[in-house]
């Protein structure tokens, strides 16, 4: 059961990120809190996070939105949905705000790009479909196992949903990748998995995924340890983090605890083989792979002819 409250938000709606990958383009969290509660997310340790099962949602965003853009002498290309919430939450409350806010900025010719874990009413996919060149997406899917997706991800969406939404997004114009992310070693990384997982994001038509390995923090590890309830697949996952090293990504004043190099170069190589035989190309998310590099595309592309001139500032 989630636990809904509204709040008025007094910081800007519009924000920046320190993360590499989403400097260059503002931001946006309906929310503080998500409903999918997916155990591995990085967003539980942020210090403004209400804790598992609470959502804040923000009654005043669309209002303080149209402000910020009128006193705003270059409105942004295009902007991200959402740092740290989907902004397709299993919420009707949270749902009907994204149209409204979505509408709106379509409506100002500024470009949509969203990653989300959740399903998309379709009153709010037909509106994106109706603006399909102002719109970037990325859908994350994490594995071809419901069993898998219920332990990880409780409250998103199921697998099928997010497959056909894909192929609705993909057959509709709109510019969309699957998301892989996080890969769990040991657990969405065998050889059946990946295979299961290219076919199936194949059939959708898209020809483009993002990759990039579960990284560990305290606040992930205490999510993991509290809620797989399954010992040995805990135990398991956690201790080939075991040697906790860390690693500065690109992101102001933070590290995490990744995978061994080694490891990773490994899984990646094998999302990468059997991505191409699928005819899917894999890209590694750089900013949690520093020591690698790669570009996951999270924001989407955008040219100047798409949208308006003008950059957030």
């Amino acid at each position: 059961m989630v636990n809904i409250t509204w709040a008025e938000r007094k910081s800007p709606v519009l924000s920046s990120s320190s993360l590499a990958c989403l400097a260059h383009i503002p931001g946006i969290n309906l929310t503080s809190g998500c409903a999918h509660d997916c155990i591995y997310c990085y967003a539980h340790g942020y210090s403004a996070f209400p804790g598992t099962n609470n959502v804040i949602i923000y009654e005043n965003i669309l209002e303080k939105l149209k402000n910020e853009l009128t006193r705003k002498r270059n409105k942004p290309r295009a902007v991200y949905f959402s740092p740290s919430s989907d902004i397709f939450q299993p919420v009707p409350e949270v749902l009907e705000l994204s149209h409204s806010v979505l509408e709106f900025l379509l409506s100002r010719d500024i470009g949509i790009a969203f990653l989300t874990k959740g399903y998309i009413p379709d009153k709010t996919l037909k509106l994106l479909l109706n603006n399909a060149d102002k719109v970037r997406a990325q859908i994350g899917i994490i594995t071809p196992d419901e069993n898998v997706r219920k332990m990880f991800e409780p409250n998103a969406a199921n697998i099928q949903v997010r497959l056909e939404q894909m192929e609705k997004i993909a057959a509709g114009g709109i510019a969309v990748e699957a998301r892989l992310v996080p890969i769990l070693p040991g657990i969405t990384d065998t050889p059946d998995s990946i295979e299961r997982l290219c076919a199936a994001i194949s059939d959708t038509g898209i020809k483009h995924a993002a990759i990039s390995a579960l990284f560990l923090r305290p606040a992930i590890t205490a999510t993991l340890r509290k809620h797989i309830i399954d010992k040995e697949i805990l135990d398991s996952l956690l201790s080939l983090y075991k040697d906790k090293k860390r690693l500065a990504v690109h992101a102001e004043h933070s590290s995490i605890i990744p995978l061994p190099r080694e490891k990773r170069d490994e899984m990646y190589s094998h999302f990468m083989e059997i991505g191409k035989k699928y005819g899917i190309e894999m890209s590694i998310c750089g900013c949690m792979n520093p020591d690698i590099g790669g570009i996951c595309n999270i924001t989407g592309k955008w040219t100047e002819t798409v949208l308006q001139p003008g950059l957030f500032h």
